[in-house]
């Protein structure tokens, strides 16, 4: 446990000191206040504001919110910050010489996603909440003397997403150490494309439903389903392997 938080608090220290990280900051701050006034202002200028019959119209929009914006953010984090410092490790030699301590490999991999993934969630969860926040007392309480919260999106937007992020994430941090980190991070894109592009398509064609739990659970079982990938390639993660491809075995 010492060890795995040491390495955590070394490689939050060096990811925060990045320009990369500020601008993340910059980008998901605007994002959320974006969002929050925008959605906000939209929503009090319609004609069926206020109308009870509107009121799942609203549901639907803070469910897309909800699912996008710790999509956006969490994707943002993954991209960003799971390659790249292993990369670099990798060519100064820094985890051949963590490989000769006592540190093992499924404890530097575990350190190495969840030092990125804690502050990805938590600004993703922040923004989420402040958005929803905003939406309900600027608009929903007004127009409608009541709060909405809708359950389906709030799992997917706060479980789900995490969970199927988390779950790339440790894949890309898993074969980047034992393997090629250039490869790894290619099927991050064809999820992170396919849910941009996939989404928005079932959406128009209705073939999705934001709402409904029939998404929720297929949506969590595609993240349960990379977590079967990830953990079936954990028999990579040996000192062997990990120091073989710092070597670009």
């Amino acid at each position: 446990m010492k060890h795995l938080i040491l390495v955590i608090e070394r490689d939050y220290r060096e990811m925060v000191a990045t320009a990369a990280f500020r601008i993340m900051l910059i980008v998901a701050a605007v994002i959320t206040v974006g969002a929050a006034v925008g959605i906000a202002i939209a929503l009090r200028l319609q004609d069926w504001y206020g109308i009870a019959e509107a009121l799942p119209i609203v549901e639907f929009i803070i469910g897309l919110v909800l699912y996008f914006i710790t999509l956006l953010i969490l994707l943002a984090f993954v991209w960003g910050f799971s390659g790249l410092q292993i990369t670099k490790e990798k060519v100064d030699g820094v985890i051949e010489c963590l490989m000769a301590t006592p540190l093992g490999p499924k404890t530097l991999w575990i350190s190495k996603c969840l030092a990125v993934f804690i502050p990805g969630f938590i600004i993703s969860l922040a923004a989420a909440l402040i958005v929803l926040l905003v939406i309900n007392l600027a608009v929903v309480l007004p127009g409608w003397n009541t709060f909405v919260f809708p359950e389906q999106a709030i799992v997917v937007g706060f479980l789900s997403n995490p969970l199927l992020f988390f779950a790339v994430l440790a894949f890309i941090v898993l074969y980047s150490l034992a393997g090629n980190p250039d490869v790894a991070i290619a099927p991050s894109f064809l999820v992170g494309f396919g849910l941009m592009v996939g989404i928005p398509a079932g959406l128009a064609t209705g073939t999705i439903d934001l709402t409904s739990w029939s998404f929720v659970w297929w949506y969590t079982a595609g993240a349960v389903v990379i977590w079967t990938v990830v953990l079936f390639m954990m028999r990579m993660l040996t000192r062997q392997n990990i120091v073989l491809s710092s070597k670009g075995c």
